[in-house]
């Protein structure tokens, strides 16, 4: 007899996947123990992905956790997050989270949202997560993570940095990846475990035929079956094929194929002919939405095709009763992405072009969401026409926002015109998606081309500044100056460029001279771009020069003068304000401030985004906030890096590891300063940190004399800013020593930066060399008083711990007691090991102890081993609080908590944070 199919809906069945089935059960039953899992499935199409998906989420309702399903859609690749929206609880008050579902709605609001908090939104959905998470073990699963945007990626990434600390499983199914891909890094770095679907064994294959026909298949038919080579979705698509074709029958209940009823198909054939049955204007209809990609969208698909929206409607009604198309999330789909290809390669290449023209341009007129427009504009292989090419000029501002890939594809295609103003757009948003090497190549080749442009040259001083080649740029400027006809606007925009770089060269007068006149011209001309430019490079100077309140004022201008925005113009409006703020004792407001900064260097892929990150770091290590320091130290080292902050972050870091005690290395292996533009306001770094090394190995001579030389060399160099941190080192070494020369020129250097500034730090810095000049420690008391009152732990407690020195050399032990108490108090809390260590064994000649005793060696592991602030930490996490909620009650960085909780877990030899609950100990 002829053999029908057993099941004409899902025949697709989950057959020769045990061990996958398994391992996915395992890791189940690690996450409701609480410890975190990722796992990564990989496979071809039609390879079962899908249904392993689907079988760890049967495995996961029922191991009791809650589960949240998504899927990445390709047509949603340029939209920030989207991947992500379908693990967003709406029914959760997240305002973060709202401007990723207005921006999926088509709403333009959405872009100034995500333009000024990038990154806000990516730790809201972390947050949003985590808080998730705190509630119950949680399984989050996405299918087609190849087709992810790159915003949803980063957050993935980050995610499963921190999984192991939430009780939280991650499953992922793509497609195979290339060895540089985001996916594969995690397999790679062993965040995810990764499960590799491979073609099902004979065996296997030949279960899915017996459960499509209904009976055992014979060797026949099982030969047919072969050039499927084991992937599931088609031995479905081929069996199902050959049985409407009744070429199937069942003897003795065995399947076999028919002999000679007709020749052995090709997949691609059995799937089309599976589609036979559609009438000639369904099948139209159906070829037409598989173009467009596999979300059908009928409203969009009737206007494409110029039919009414009804009969539409009915054949994707048809199509979905018959299975061609199925609902996913509200969403019209395909239901096997290869039934969407066979279809669309039955329209010729040039009809699909038309089609998609046609599609962009419907979009156009109907105001769709313009990176839908611009998918369909990318994918279609035509030159532009002049509608499409005006359409392109008027959003790409915003498309480079937005989805900055696909504006960068689509100019590229437009420039081929000959316009020079297609080209300026091209370079620009080259520029915004961090490709500056290509947009100097760019504009080099159009002036070449087209003579001297303005804009051209412009753009090319931006490029320049971009690659971290600021005397290039500079060169570009004045060029521009010297040699063009230019506008007063245009001139002070030159001036501005010149100006701002000059200062990072250390060309100081020019600096300010051009910065004069650039405010000058700006004003003339009601340019407010040329006058923050002239503005950030007067202020830099006279901050250079330590005229803190003048930097200030002019720096508190230069946002107002970018209020409409930087474009692709790598110019920081917040940077020079963070840097006054520091130096003015304003520790929270400058905090603030660079996260603005951080935030718009993120957001125009600026040059700028590792010095902020080191200045927050250099923040943390005057605050006494040392582990959040490293970790933003670590953050500038993983960004891309023009300027060279790289080494200037590898040194902050080293600096904190001499006074922890962690990092005592061979003085030449500190990190030695690039000869980049962009680190000379950190010259001093690398020395200082050279000569703390020397002085741990025992020499406090060469540290002396490098840092006297040091003080000397940069004196009157971008580094004077905050050149005065080394001050107190060199009065304590030069009084230790005996070098009343260095002790008294370092005193005077206080004083002088005083006179200029008398802030709380540098009356705190002249009190303190002034008091060990001149042996008096109640300068020294009041230099700790000053440093307490500028949030500066590391210099309140030398200044105490020299004060003790003095103190018990006068004989005046229960004063100098209480100084190295409060010194040794201070370097416990910041875990300066080293520094308490030195106080000790300077007092200790004068027979001095301290007035009270702790422990002196900390035990290794158990809850004696944990610091004061991982106690608070664990107390938290035991009354369930999650990173964030202990981040915001302890003042800390989620991350910093985040290491905090690792550092416990590894002392109390637990796995996860349910455990310090159940073996937290009662008080």
């Amino acid at each position: 007899m002829t053999a029908r199919p057993a099941k004409e809906s899902r025949t697709t069945v989950l057959v020769g996947r045990d061990g996958e089935i398994e391992m996915l059960t395992a890791l189940t039953h690690r996450v409701v123990a609480g410890h975190g899992a990722m796992v990564l499935v990989q496979g071809e199409p039609g390879i079962g992905k899908t249904s392993l998906l689907d079988a760890a989420r049967v495995r996961c309702a029922a191991a009791g956790l809650h589960i949240r399903i998504g899927a990445a859609r390709e047509l949603q690749q340029a939209v920030p997050f989207a991947a992500l929206a379908s693990w967003l609880d709406h029914n959760t008050d997240t305002s973060g989270i709202d401007p990723i579902r207005r921006l999926l709605d088509g709403d333009d609001r959405a872009v100034d949202v995500l333009a000024m908090s990038e990154s806000a939104i990516a730790e809201a959905i972390l947050e949003h997560i985590e808080t998730c998470s705190a509630s119950g073990p949680l399984a989050l699963i996405m299918d087609d993570v190849h087709w992810a945007d790159p915003w949803s990626v980063s957050v993935l990434q980050r995610l499963s940095a921190r999984i192991g600390d939430l009780p939280l499983l991650l499953v992922l199914g793509a497609r195979p990846q290339p060895q540089d891909s985001p996916l594969t890094a995690l397999s790679a770095e062993r965040r995810a475990a990764l499960i590799r679907l491979d073609g099902l064994t004979d065996a296997a294959a030949a279960e899915v035929v017996s459960h499509i026909v209904g009976a055992d298949p014979g060797p026949a038919l099982l030969r047919e079956v072969a050039g499927a080579r084991g992937n599931p979705r088609y031995i479905t698509e081929l069996v199902l094929s050959l049985l409407r074709e009744q070429a199937i029958t069942v003897v003795a209940a065995t399947a076999e194929a028919v002999a000679g009823r007709r020749p052995s198909i090709g997949l691609a054939q059995a799937i089309s002919r599976r589609l036979d049955f559609l009438p000639r204007r369904a099948w139209n209809v159906l070829a037409t939405a598989a173009a467009l990609g596999p979300v059908v969208d009928v409203a969009e698909l009737a206007a494409v095709l110029n039919h009414p929206l009804l009969d539409v409607w009915g054949v994707v009604s048809d199509a979905m009763v018959t299975g061609l198309l199925e609902l996913v999330d509200s969403e019209v789909v395909f239901r096997h992405d290869l039934i969407r290809q066979v279809l669309s390669d039955q329209l010729p290449a040039t009809v699909r072009a038309r089609l998609l023209r046609r599609t962009a341009e419907v979009l156009q007129a109907t105001n769709a969401p313009i990176e839908r427009i611009a998918h369909y504009l990318a994918v279609a292989d035509y030159e532009l026409d002049d509608t499409s090419v005006e359409w392109l000029v008027a959003v790409a501002d915003k498309l480079a926002v937005r989805a900055p890939e696909l504006a960068v594809r689509l100019l590229l295609r437009a420039r081929t015109a000959d316009n020079p103003r297609l080209i300026r757009l091209y370079v620009e948003a080259l520029l915004r998606s961090g490709r500056a090497a290509e947009a100097a190549a760019e504009v080099r080749v159009a002036l070449a081309k087209y003579g001297d442009d303005i804009e051209m040259r412009w753009l090319l001083g931006q490029a320049c500044q971009a690659l971290g080649q600021v005397a290039d740029a500079v060169d570009t400027a004045e060029t521009a100056l010297r040699t063009m006809t230019l506008d007063v606007e245009a001139a002070g925009r030159f001036q501005g460029m010149s100006a701002v770089h000059n200062v990072l060269l250390e060309r100081f007068d020019a600096a300010e001279w051009a910065g004069r006149k650039a405010i000058a011209m700006g004003e003339s001309s009601g340019n407010p771009r040329t006058i923050g430019y002239g503005l950030a490079a007067v202020g830099a100077v006279r901050y250079s020069r330590g005229h803190l309140a003048d930097a200030l004022e002019l720096s508190t201008r230069i946002p107002t003068a970018w209020a409409d925005g930087t474009g692709a113009d790598q110019f920081d409006p917040y940077a020079l304000r963070a840097h006054c703020l520091i130096e003015l004792d304003r520790l929270t407001d400058a905090e603030d401030v660079l996260g603005q900064a951080i935030a718009h260097n993120r957001r125009i892929h600026g040059v700028y985004l590792s010095s902020n990150l080191v200045a927050k770091a250099r923040l943390y290590l005057l605050a006494g906030r040392w582990d959040d320091a490293e970790v933003e130290c670590r953050a500038s080292t993983a960004e891309p890096d023009a300027l060279g902050y790289s080494t200037v972050a590898q040194t902050m870091a080293a600096l904190i590891g001499i006074h922890r005690g962690t990092f005592l290395p061979d003085v030449d292996s500190i990190p030695i300063r690039d000869d980049l533009a962009g680190t000379t306001g950190y010259a001093h770094l690398h020395l200082w940190a050279k000569a703390l090394a020397h002085e741990a190995h025992g020499h406090p001579d060469l540290a002396l004399k490098l840092l006297v030389d040091t003080h000397q060399r940069l004196a009157d160099r971008l580094a004077a800013a905050t050149l005065y941190y080394i001050f107190p080192d060199i009065a304590r070494l030069a009084a230790d020593l005996g070098d009343t020369d260095a002790a008294l020129s370092v005193a005077a250097a206080a004083d002088e930066l005083v006179a200029r500034a008398p802030t709380a730090s540098r009356t705190g810095t002249a009190l303190l060399c002034r008091g060990l000049a001149e042996r008096d420690p109640d300068s020294l008391l009041s230099a700790a008083a000053a440093f307490l009152r500028s949030g500066r732990p590391l210099y309140e407690a030398q200044a105490h711990e020299n004060a003790a020195v003095l103190l018990a050399a006068e004989g005046r032990d229960r004063d100098a007691r209480h100084s190295l108490d409060t010194a040794i108090g201070i370097y416990s809390r910041l875990g300066a090991s080293w520094d308490s260590a030195r106080t000790v064994a300077r007092v200790r000649p004068y027979g001095l102890r301290r007035g009270v005793r702790g422990r002196r060696n900390r035990p290794k592991s158990g809850w004696a081993a944990l610091t004061d602030t991982e106690r608070k930490v664990a107390a938290l996490v035991a009354d369930g609080c999650s990173n964030s909620g202990i981040a915001a009650q302890m003042f800390l960085s989620r991350r910093t908590v985040q290491s905090h909780v690792s550092n416990i877990l590894a002392k109390l030899d637990l796995r996860s944070r349910r455990e310090i609950a159940v073996h937290m100990p009662h008080t």
